[in-house]
């Protein structure tokens, strides 16, 4: 279940929340979401990480914690892309891993290449600046593993807030990310 931290009280039940969350992604073994088309808005689907905040983000958290959420996500994404239905081939399954807010991070299902292009192409658009991040991987800084047919892509989102500040987060799509 997803939650807030509404205090800095110390996270409890960390191991347990991490089965939680073991269970959640395993769920999508052979099961393909039936969403009907109008379902879809904007040719997209996602589900959150289903993690308490702090678990993810802020003090409380660590790298090996994070680590094991990212992978978490991706065996999803992988369990749904070994499921999805030949008749489904145009849609492209991924997992959004956000950094600095992990809290962010999804599972995505994309049904318009036009969309999916606008998340992870380089350029300006509703989503801000973005730009692709070279030389670095979240699978290697993470210690993840990549499943087979599965790549990583990395944007750099640059975006102003209420307050016209600009803000950075990066944005590490993947799944069946490579070009179609």
């Amino acid at each position: 279940m997803r939650q807030l931290a509404v205090s800095d009280k110390k996270l409890r039940g960390i191991p347990r929340r991490l089965r939680s969350l073991k269970k959640w992604s395993e769920s999508y073994i052979s099961n393909f979401p039936t969403i009907a088309d109008e379902d879809y808005s904007y040719g997209y689907w996602n589900v959150k990480i289903p993690v308490h905040f702090s678990l993810v983000q802020g003090k409380q958290t660590s790298r090996n914690i994070q680590s094991y959420c990212a992978q978490m996500l991706i065996n999803a994404a992988y369990d749904l892309y070994q499921s999805k239905p030949a008749d489904k081939d145009e849609i492209r399954v991924t997992c959004s891993i956000v950094l600095p807010d992990m809290f962010s991070s999804e599972l995505c299902l994309f049904t318009s290449e036009e969309y999916f292009n606008m998340h992870t192409q380089p350029g300006n658009n509703i989503f801000g600046q973005l730009s692709l991040l070279h030389g670095r991987s979240l699978v290697k800084d993470f210690n993840l593993e990549l499943p087979k047919g599965f790549a990583e892509s990395g944007i750099l989102r640059a975006c102003e807030n209420d307050e016209g500040e600009i803000y950075l987060s990066e944005h590490w799509y993947i799944g069946e990310v490579n070009k179609k």
